[in-house]
């Protein structure tokens, strides 16, 4: 699998990918002032596999979401909607990088896919960026969504249905649940994490604007298990709960996340 430095992460570094791409981490007040929602939106879709785009696959390109590879998925669908090539931009347009804050010097915009022929006849789509000489390949696909997924505490959607009719049901669950969505104004995810944070810390200056978005989240996760650990002692010690049957990991406030 792919190394990654996590403390480099938590300090909030800039992480290398591949020659000539490193994933940035913005600051809060970036990210707010970039616009919550449309950052969201980028990484989200910049990580999403099949899973994550159940209908759209189906509606659009008659694609059958459980049949997808990452990578394919990328390549061909979610590289233009993140402006690959401005595929799906008019020249004449207020073009803006969706991922200007998460990838440094880098626009998806300069790519163009290619195809890469090896020496056993395969063949595979490559993405190249002649402004700058880089190439997005497959193991620079997926150690790039893999970073991007730790720095913003995401799992990749593993679920899968059990039968064809299951499949149906969700993929017309999730066609449904986007309507309801596209009529419904965006919810913070930010505010009350902040919030609570700068509650919870004390800390209600600037400082909490100050702090990178993997720091952040990560704080949140330390937080959210320190509190746990401390009702779960807080039973025991009252009297009003055992702790014979609960792990003994949750009572460790230093454990791994």
């Amino acid at each position: 699998m792919f190394e990654i430095d996590e403390l480099q992460i938590y300090r909030g570094n800039d992480v290398s990918v591949v020659d000539g791409i490193a994933v940035m981490q913005p600051t809060l007040q970036q990210i707010a002032d970039f616009g919550e929602q449309r950052y969201f939106n980028a990484v989200h879709l910049l990580v999403s596999v099949g899973a994550d785009l159940k209908w759209q696959l189906w509606d659009y390109a008659k694609l059958d979401y459980t049949k997808v590879e990452d990578y394919d998925l990328f390549t061909s669908f979610i590289f233009p909607l993140l402006g690959g090539n401005k595929q799906i931009f008019n020249e004449n347009s207020d073009y803006k990088n969706p991922l200007s804050l998460i990838l440094r010097d880098i626009d998806f915009s300069d790519f163009v896919p290619m195809t890469k022929k090896f020496a056993s006849g395969n063949e595979e789509i490559i993405l190249y960026n002649a402004k700058n000489n880089v190439v997005i390949d497959r193991f620079g696909y997926m150690r790039l969504v893999n970073i991007v997924r730790n720095i913003h505490s995401l799992k990749r959607n593993n679920s899968k249905p059990a039968n064809e009719s299951t499949k149906r049901d969700l993929i017309e669950d999730s066609r449904n649940d986007a309507l309801v969505a596209k009529n419904e104004s965006y919810k913070s995810v930010l505010k009350p994490l902040i919030s609570t944070y700068a509650v919870e810390s004390h800390d209600v200056r600037y400082d909490v604007w100050n702090m990178k978005i993997g720091t952040f989240f990560y704080n949140i996760k330390r937080m959210e298990r320190i509190r746990h650990a401390t009702m779960l002692l807080q039973g025991a010690y009252s009297g009003f709960a055992s702790l014979k049957k609960v792990d003994k990991s949750q009572l460790d406030i230093f454990g791994e996340i």
